[in-house]
């Protein structure tokens, strides 16, 4: 009668091999899970250091032919206070009638179709917003909003 030994090399290496792929599981298991339910941090804006300037309000003649169409906004620009921001809020200031100016030429562009249906205020928002930061050089705004947008 053979005397068979039960842990051979095939038998341990395939224990071995069980082992590793049960544990490499179990640390794929807790790496998933650990990502879909620990809080997610979005890049962006810290909310509670955010700060918002009026342009005051715009009367904008539009680009349709006669003239007779117009728009009147007030657009507000939304930047967040920290050090890259530090100074921009005096910017802001000080270059108002500048960057007024500019929000009236990028809506004197425009046509009253590309203006009055709801889903054109933020193409509009975006396009302000790109080229008010162009012309800031302590910061760069956020966001755009509007505290008046009125179309005729």
């Amino acid at each position: 009668m053979q005397n068979k030994k039960f842990f051979t090399v095939r038998t341990l290496l395939i224990i071995l091999i069980i082992l590793v792929l049960l544990t490499g599981l179990g640390v794929g298991g807790y790496i998933f899970y650990a990502g879909t339910t620990g809080t997610v941090r979005v890049a962006g804006p810290n909310p509670q250091k955010m700060a918002t300037y009026s342009m005051g309000s715009l009367l904008v003649n539009l680009a349709d032919p006669g003239g007779s169409n117009f728009m009147r906004l007030t657009p507000v620009l939304e930047y967040e206070q920290n050090k890259q921001n530090k100074k921009l809020g005096e910017e802001l200031s000080q270059k108002k009638a500048a960057l007024q100016d500019c929000i009236i030429r990028v809506i004197r562009k425009k046509k009253l179709t590309d203006v009055q249906p709801p889903e054109s205020i933020d193409k509009v928002a975006a396009e302000i917003k790109e080229e008010v930061n162009k012309n800031l050089h302590e910061g760069e705004i956020y966001r755009v909003y509007f505290s008046e947008y009125l179309t005729q």
